[in-house]
């Protein structure tokens, strides 16, 4: 067997090469960071208390504000046969109660409560403030600076953070001067209304604050108000109800109404078939009073006949109109109030101590990650020097050569 060099050589290489292993393990090193966090301690409570210097100014310089509520219970539509399905079922024809329903459906009361026709309204709902010795609308509330409390708050914020909206709401408040009033047109009320620039701006305000739960499950309705006065908020709390409940009542009213008056035509057509019908049996009646041919008691039997289904209807429908009449003119509650609006104690807003912490953690989490950004960018900018040298070199402004 060969043992040279030259035969070790060729040997090796016949032999897989052995897999290398990785020199650095890519798994992040938590004790690195660890190490890294706590360096640079000093500059993340900084950073912290920043943020809990700016949380505390928007905790203790927010608007106060108070929250009311009250619980209703939507009257349930009875299932009953409607005028034609009464009528029908006399014929033996079962039309179904799939026409009946008096009143509105409680889920379309979110879209009512947000109309401008509704929340129109509310701004003339009468409110007791504390500037104030005698009642005022709410739309003089909000259109009128001497009745509200000013707040440092919400005007620094108008003019730092809120800067380019208020631009934008200028620019579009000065491009809509010539449109003239916004016209809105409601489809639950079949009202179309005109709002000035105030009471658009006012009707805004209104519908953000209104609050309004839906529980279709349960079968009740919890209607709510925010506002930065106790007792006012109550009142406006109240109105809410009150309108509210006059909208659904209108609704069942109109109804009832188109519903007299449908029955009230059907009735008038039952009544000159009925007289007709009655005219023609006994005209024949009278000119066959012996009914000798055979002819003859057909004729009578079919004229017997129609009178008694005319009769019938027009005794139904009879029945029916007066019914109708008394629906027009009966005031049941649409809403059940089980509980009632009461003036709140506490504040709903600001949540001061729920502020506090959402800054404090943010601040941590700014802190941290600009420990981790800050190598980063420095890297970065190091690249960038070391591609393009001019860039560090060369100086922003040339000095003219005389």
């Amino acid at each position: 067997m060969d043992t040279t060099p030259q035969a070790s050589q060729n040997l090796g290489n016949t032999i897989p090469p052995t897999r290398q292993q990785p020199a650095e393990s890519d798994e992040i090193d938590l004790k690195d960071l660890f190490i890294k966090i706590w360096t640079q301690r000093k500059l993340i409570l900084v950073v912290t208390a920043i943020a809990i210097v700016i949380g505390l100014l928007v905790a203790f310089l927010s608007p106060v504000e108070y929250s009311a509520s009250c619980t209703v219970v939507p009257q349930q539509t009875e299932k009953s046969g409607s005028n034609l399905a009464g009528i029908a079922s006399m014929m033996g024809v079962n039309l179904g109660s799939g026409m009946s329903g008096e009143t509105l459906s409680p889920t379309v009361y979110p879209n009512i409560v947000k109309s401008a026709p509704y929340c129109s309204d509310i701004m003339q709902t009468k409110i007791t403030t504390k500037k104030s010795s005698v009642p005022i609308t709410l739309y003089e509330y909000y259109t009128k600076d001497e009745y509200r409390d000013k707040n440092p708050f919400s005007i620094i914020a108008k003019y730092t953070i809120g800067l380019p909206g208020t631009i934008l709401s200028a620019i579009t408040s000065n491009d809509s001067e010539d449109l003239g009033q916004a016209i809105y047109s409601d489809t639950i009320t079949g009202k179309v209304i005109s709002l000035s620039e105030d009471e658009r701006k006012v009707y805004e305000i209104i519908r953000n604050n209104i609050q309004l739960e839906l529980n279709s499950k349960d079968g009740y309705i919890v209607l709510g108000y925010s506002f930065g006065e106790p007792e006012a908020v109550a009142q406006i709390t109240q109105n809410l109800y009150t309108t509210l409940d006059k909208y659904v009542r209108n609704y069942k009213a109109q109804k009832a109404e188109d519903n007299l008056i449908f029955v009230q035509s059907s009735y008038e057509d039952a009544r000159a078939d009925f007289l007709r019908k009655q005219s023609e049996l006994a005209a024949f009646q009278d000119a066959n009073r012996d009914l000798s041919t055979a002819s003859a008691r057909a004729i009578l039997r079919r004229l017997n006949s129609e009178y008694d289904i005319a009769f019938t209807v027009y005794n139904e429908l009879a029945k029916q109109l007066e019914q109708a009449k008394l629906a027009v003119k009966q005031s049941i509650p649409v809403l059940t109030v089980i509980d009632p609006v009461v003036v709140p104690n506490q504040k709903s807003a600001p949540r001061r101590a729920m502020i506090l912490i959402v800054f404090t953690f943010l601040g941590v989490i700014i802190g941290i990650g600009w420990v981790f950004i800050k190598p980063f960018i420095d890297d970065l900018r190091s690249s960038v020097r070391t591609v393009h040298p001019s860039l560090s070199e060369q100086p922003i402004f040339k000095e003219e050569n005389d």
